[in-house]
């Protein structure tokens, strides 16, 4: 399913509920995902993060205690 039908079947489901506490939520939710520490970065940063999370993934990570013994002056 795409992005607009995935979208449009939530909103239906909002529409026909009832249940207050899940409209709440949702609002919470939404209210707290307006701001995300990730969208203040500018690009460079944002790209650096992306490139470290990259990296992670490809397992190219070290301990701290590594981090401590390579970068110690």
């Amino acid at each position: 399913m795409d992005l607009q039908s995935e979208k449009l079947s939530v909103l239906q489901q909002i529409i026909n509920s009832n249940d207050e506490g899940l409209i709440r939520d949702i609002k919470s939710l939404i209210t707290a995902r307006d701001f995300d520490w990730f969208d203040g970065l500018n690009s460079n940063q944002q790209n650096d993060v992306l490139e470290g999370i990259n990296q992670l993934d490809r397992g190219e990570s070290f301990s701290n205690e590594e981090a401590k013994n390579r970068f110690s002056m």
